[in-house]
């Protein structure tokens, strides 16, 4: 024992305390087993959200590693979760996502189970020794709600709280409504790297001036803010329009109306899902629309957004002008992040792909804010893409994926040494890996 805890033999890979991020952490084989041991299964992570469980027996599957639940709207109205095994053989009982109906029924030898979970039916029971109620019933999994998604926690202990764990997390998020907000694109696909290396890219902007140039047009990373928390991050700002003062432009010289439609243009094009359906009908008539005397693009383009969400019925009255222009970007530790601003969050999702350090499970999740009390919109069809390179994903998007590939084959070459993290720009991804820390070694983080 050490004052970290049980001894790993893996500790060369720990974060904490070091001056750079070992390179292992990223292709070690015994570094993602640890992981699926200490990481996964004592930490609330997002199975899915409200609205794909919507009626009793809806269903979906959550898989990472070994580890699956099935997530189900119980005739109680209660939404639960329950380890996807069948207590007799093993077999799984729910695959993807749909409805069971009125029951849970094995595929293998016909036991069924109410959508509590209570066992209704083994054939031939007078075969078996004698099995309790409670022997017979579905395990399960905790579960918790925040923000119209639905967490899991799969150990067997009771859990942090959840609102807890996320703090403060709902402090920041709450204000755009995410309980509100409704799918518009649900996409999923393998690449070609860690899965940390993919969170940790969008988990920082000082990628921005080489990765994606063309924002700088009209973007300022250079004024993004960076927060770190005892298990989450944040970075934002930098919403209103203004070319990056990387450019050496004079902001005398500044055509503020083509920065206006560079901006729009950009997150329309470059960034599909980021805006919602009503909203980029509103933006693209912003586009032609000329700017009066004095009247700045960032003044124009807030006051167009706030008057388009009122005309869509939406109340932005308390969100600050930040939060409408820039919003937050924040990771939800583990392995969710992504930008909310006024009207929507566009969020990532990423998963180990089963024993192979070198490639992840990611989704893109597009979601858009309804009015309250609005009526429940159809889910939209999920996308499969078993190649990335199939799909044009948007212009930016395209850019950081293009990047993967290359970053983990890079991280591969065993001379290459510990990497090094700016002290501001990549705080997040400095914090990120010492809370992993925290849970793979015990670390005090």
């Amino acid at each position: 024992m050490t004052i970290m805890g049980q001894r790993t033999g893996l500790e060369e890979l720990m974060c904490f305390g070091s001056e750079t991020i070992p390179r292992g952490r990223f292709t070690s084989r015994e570094f993602l087993a640890l992981e699926y041991e200490r990481l996964w299964p004592h930490v609330w992570q997002i199975a899915c959200r409200v609205e794909e469980v919507r009626e009793p027996g809806d269903f979906v599957e959550y898989s990472v590693g070994e580890r699956s639940v099935i997530v189900v709207r119980g005739r109680d109205g209660a939404v639960r979760a329950f380890h996807n095994t069948c207590p007799h053989r093993g077999t799984r009982l729910g695959e993807g996502c749909g409805r069971f109906g009125a029951e849970i029924r094995c595929p293998f030898h016909g036991w069924r189970w109410d959508l509590n979970g209570t066992n209704t039916f083994v054939l031939d029971p007078h075969e078996f020794p004698p099995m309790t109620a409670e022997e017979l019933r579905l395990l399960e999994a905790h579960v918790g709600e925040w923000g119209g998604f639905v967490f899991v926690h799969f150990g067997a202990s009771e859990p942090e709280p959840l609102l807890s764990f996320l703090d403060p997390i709902p402090r920041l998020i709450d204000p755009y409504h995410p309980e509100r907000m409704r799918y518009t694109g649900i996409k999923k696909t393998i690449l070609p790297a860690n899965w940390k290396v993919v969170v940790d890219a969008f988990n920082e902007g000082y990628h921005i001036t080489a990765t994606h140039p063309e924002l700088l047009q009209w973007k300022d990373e250079t004024a993004l803010e960076y927060e770190v928390y005892r298990t989450h991050t944040r970075y934002g700002g930098a919403g209103e329009p203004k070319p990056s003062p990387r450019l050496g432009l004079d902001p005398e010289d500044v055509d503020q109306q083509q920065l206006l439609a560079l901006k729009i243009q950009d997150l329309i094009d470059n960034l599909p899902g980021y805006f919602g359906p009503d909203d980029l009908k509103a933006l693209g008539e912003v586009t032609r629309t000329p700017l009066g005397p004095g009247v700045s693009a960032g003044d124009y383009y807030l006051r167009r957004r706030r008057d388009g969400a009122a005309a869509r019925g939406l109340d932005w009255s308390h969100l600050s002008d930040d939060q409408v222009l820039g919003g937050d970007d924040v990771l939800v530790f583990p392995n969710f992040l992504g930008p909310a601003v006024g009207g929507g969050w566009f969020v990532y999702r990423v998963t180990p792909n089963g024993d192979d350090p070198h490639t992840c499970v990611f989704e893109l999740w597009t979601l858009s804010e309804e009015p309250e009390g609005a009526a429940p919109a159809p889910l939209p069809e999920r996308q499969w893409y078993p190649d990335p390179w199939a799909h044009d994903w948007g212009l930016v998007v395209n850019q950081d994926l293009a990047n993967f590939d290359r970053i983990q084959r890079g991280l591969r070459v065993p001379e290459g040494g510990g990497l090094r993290w700016n002290r501001r720009q990549e705080m997040g991804v400095r914090r990120f890996h010492e809370v992993l820390d925290r849970y793979l070694f015990d670390a005090p983080t």
